[in-house]
């Protein structure tokens, strides 16, 4: 899997940074109005509708227990799909959107992120770029665990 990974998106979440693989990721939108859906998971915001496709929305600051969780101009939702389907669309709300950059898989450490007790628990890694780590959320695990 680390070998596979050549690009990656980073985004804030409570001041540290994170990333997804790039091939996986279908738009990033500003945070906007979504329709709140009944009897569902704290972390699930409501659905939202692109191009005549409506998806869930999750908070994945919410998700990963973060101290605060206050939207600014700078929030962001990263929409992605997993199997590579526009049927099947997810939003993650962060905190911001960083940059994309390309990566070498043998930049891939072992995860010195463990998190909290936050159900993203996931990592396939770490790497340090520019004098910060950045860990690398493993998005077929959190796709799941928005999708039970």
């Amino acid at each position: 899997m680390k070998d596979q990974i050549t690009s990656l998106i980073s985004f804030y979440v409570d001041k540290e940074v994170f990333a997804f693989d790039t091939l996986k990721v279908r738009n990033i939108l500003e945070y906007g109005k979504m329709t709140w859906v009944p009897n569902t998971k704290d972390y699930v915001l409501g659905v939202m509708n692109l191009h005549g496709n409506i998806f869930p929305v999750a908070d994945l600051r919410v998700m990963m227990e973060t101290s605060k969780v206050e939207n600014t101009a700078d929030t962001s939702i990263i929409v992605v799909s997993n199997d590579g389907k526009t049927d099947s669309l997810i939003g993650i709300v962060v905190d911001g959107v960083k940059e994309v950059f390309d990566i070498d898989g043998l930049e891939i450490k072992e995860s010195v992120y463990h998190g909290n007790s936050g159900i993203v628990n996931s990592f396939l890694g770490t790497i340090h770029k520019n004098e910060e780590f950045v860990h690398i959320i493993d998005l077929d695990e959190t796709v799941l665990e928005i999708e039970k």
